[in-house]
């Protein structure tokens, strides 16, 4: 049984699509003359400029661009959006391949004129809002509403004179929109039942074509499988094949359908172990007559199999590309790949994208080893996705379903990390011994569980997602190890130092909210180390320094004499300190003073406020709690400048500073 996915989120882009062969011209003329369009700019090949005059001759005030290159260089798309200005065009028409409508897409990109598509092949690009360009070896891809063309017209019959070779090719590229958009992203239920239709068009379309590459019948349905493919990638998002073929593309140069074809059944024998329902769902949609399964490759039996095999006997059917190293690459190239490819590769792919996969792939894909569904690398895929399932599973029946949630991600995350590391059984050993010793080390003084958390960044993590961007509200960060509750009360401008040692600071400010309006009774929490570097806890004789309370008055004015902040290290002695100096990162947390801040009706804040001419600050703050908002000036002043409240300072130096805190409002 299918799973039902009763909470998800799905966008749907919105263009007129007109299907019928023999009508791409009367197609189009209506439409340029429904957008009122009288100066359009046509980008069309050299090779397609005779076809796109018979398609547009229809239309008046026509200027033409015809300098198309696959995976739109920069240089290529400022000159076409130059003749677009020169002309006042008012309407862009592409007619051809994916790099014609990819030209047309960075020309609406800069310019948000309209585009008409008219394809030629089966690339898929007219049906998204998706955009490339490549620069300096290196194809950048975005997603903007501005190059959705706002009308597709598709005619099969300008199809027939695509070769066969180069209709396999294209339409292998469709297949792997559909694929790729089982685990993109924004994978949703519907953008899959899109890319599963389109699997099974294009499954029955391209043997057709490949047998009989003048039957409109094939080519007809083919252009259908490519349209649901796009409309499925567009709403799902670029995976881990798309990513592939990218860096392939834009670094080395590669063509682009026949190396989306070569690529495509490695990806899925790397993922489809991961998603057995999914790889089920495409082995049915794949399966057809037309493309007999190997013996032994029953309809039932390992869904991943069968998905793997289907896809093989699909490539055999058609006469696929199989190699890169037909089309320039080599295996010089695959390092740098894989480089390349592992730093894009979406955190949505099935399994962990780890550079000995990726080399793995690309090395098979070289040379076109099959890529089989009872090898080795495969066989140990699907038993490894096989326990995380297992796992997770067992959580199912968690009655809390907060609880059940937490705990399955975290199966599904930490294996994850497992797999994607290839942790091996020394490594783990050490890492129970390592949270053995912060366990031992933690008591009612220290906690080395949230200084591990801190230097890990989860603790601001954390605090990033529970404390959302609230136009002016003050930024969140880190509570860190050493508050205490209960700390003394002290009035407005009392001190909080206790008698700990360090040069007197002047802490002054207003407590608002994201209208303007004065909180009046805040409770301000603040707590800090002293000069040389420690807090009061650390010591262990009992001390109460360097911390208090106050409330801010019915102005929302707040003032009080504590220490000037100083920078000092995190307690690293323990298995955190360890860490840090083998990763070799400074423990050193930069010069700050705590506050929390209570108000009934307003979102607790808990954050810092740092010196700005620390030198810390360039270095880096161990704990990731620094913000260019919570910098603030500490002012020095000469020994014997008057203190603001008449305090007797005694000659000695001082400073101050200011901090408006701004609370966001609960709800």
């Amino acid at each position: 049984m299918v799973s039902v996915v009763t909470s998800f989120s799905h966008v749907s882009l919105g263009q007129r699509v007109i299907f019928g062969s023999g009508a791409a011209g009367a197609n189009l003329a209506a439409e340029a003359e429904r957008l009122a369009a009288r100066r359009p700019l046509v980008i069309a090949s050299v090779r397609e400029r005779t076809r796109a005059e018979v398609i547009c001759a229809g239309l008046a005030g026509v200027a033409w661009f015809d300098d198309v290159r696959p995976h739109v260089p920069v240089g290529v798309a400022d000159a076409a959006r130059a003749a677009a200005a020169e002309h006042r065009a008012d309407l862009l028409v592409c007619v051809g391949g994916g790099s014609t409508t990819g030209l047309a897409k960075a020309v609406a990109l800069t310019s948000g004129l309209p585009v008409v598509a008219v394809p030629t092949t089966y690339a898929g690009s007219e049906a998204t809002d998706v955009w490339g360009l490549t620069e300096d070896r290196t194809k950048t891809t975005g997603s903007d509403p501005r190059v959705l063309p706002v009308a597709v017209i598709y005619d099969p019959s300008l199809t027939l004179t695509l070769p066969a070779e180069e209709s396999v090719a294209s339409g292998l590229n469709a297949l792997a929109h559909c694929i790729d958009s089982l685990w993109a992203p924004a994978g949703d239920p519907i953008n899959r039942a899109l890319a599963l239709e389109g699997a099974r068009a294009l499954a029955r379309a391209l043997p057709a074509i490949h047998v009989a590459p003048d039957d409109l019948a094939g080519r007809e349905q083919a252009l259908y499988g490519s349209y649901l493919a796009a409309a499925a990638f567009a709403s799902a998002g670029s995976g881990l094949h798309h990513k592939i073929c990218h860096v392939l593309g834009g670094t080395f140069g590669l063509p682009h359908a026949q190396t989306h074809a070569v690529i495509l059944r490695h990806v899925l024998a790397l993922n489809a172990p991961a998603v057995p329902e999914l790889a089920g769902r495409l082995a049915d949609a794949l399966g057809s007559e037309s493309i007999p399964l190997p013996l032994g490759s029953p309809p039932e039996g390992d869904p991943a199999v069968r998905a793997i095999e289907a896809l093989n006997a699909l490539y055999g059917a058609v006469g696929a590309p199989t190699r890169l190293a037909d089309y320039g690459f080599s295996e010089s190239g695959i390092g740098e790949a894989t480089r390349r490819i592992v730093a894009a590769a979406p955190a949505s792919n099935p399994v962990p994208v780890t550079e000995t996969a990726i080399a793995t792939l690309l090395a098979a894909a070289l040379t076109g080893e099959a890529p089989g569904a009872g090898d080795a690398a495969t066989e140990q895929a699907r038993r490894e996705a096989e326990l995380v399932r297992q796992v997770v599973d067992s959580f199912a029946r968690t009655p809390d379903p907060r609880l059940r949630l937490l705990l399955q991600a975290l199966t599904r995350h930490l294996h994850a990390y497992v797999r994607e590391v290839r942790l091996t059984e020394p490594e783990w050993q050490r890492a129970i011994a390592f949270l053995t010793d912060a366990g031992h080390l933690t008591d009612e003084r220290r906690q080395e569980f949230i200084l591990l958390s801190d230097v890990l960044g989860i603790s601001m993590q954390t605090i990033a997602v529970n404390n959302p961007a609230a136009a002016d509200a003050t930024e969140a960060t880190v509570f860190g190890p050493f508050f205490v509750a209960d700390a003394p009360a002290i009035e407005q401008g009392g001190d909080i130092a206790g008698g700990a040692a360090g040069m007197p600071c002047w802490v002054e400010g207003t407590v608002s909210d994201t209208d303007g309006n004065a909180v009046p009774g805040a409770r301000i929490e603040v707590w800090e180390a002293d000069a040389d570097g420690f807090y009061d806890v650390q010591y262990g004789d009992g001390r109460v320094t360097g911390r208090a309370h106050l409330e801010s008055d019915s102005d929302g004015t707040y003032r009080f004499w504590a220490l000037q902040p100083t920078p000092y290290p995190i307690p690293d002695d323990g298995p955190v300190g360890r860490l840090l100096a083998a990763a070799d990162r400074s423990p050193v947390r930069a010069a700050h003073l705590h506050f929390m801040v209570t108000a009934p009706r307003y979102r607790t804040l808990v954050t810092h406020i740092f010196v700005r001419d620390d030198p810390q600050l360039e270095i880096g703050d161990s704990v990731f709690g620094v913000k260019e908002s919570l910098i603030s000036d500490f002012e020095a002043q000469p020994p014997g400048t008057p203190a603001p409240d008449g305090r007797d300072l005694g000659g000695a130096a001082w400073s101050r500073t200011r901090f408006d805190i701004v609370l966001a409002r609960l709800g």
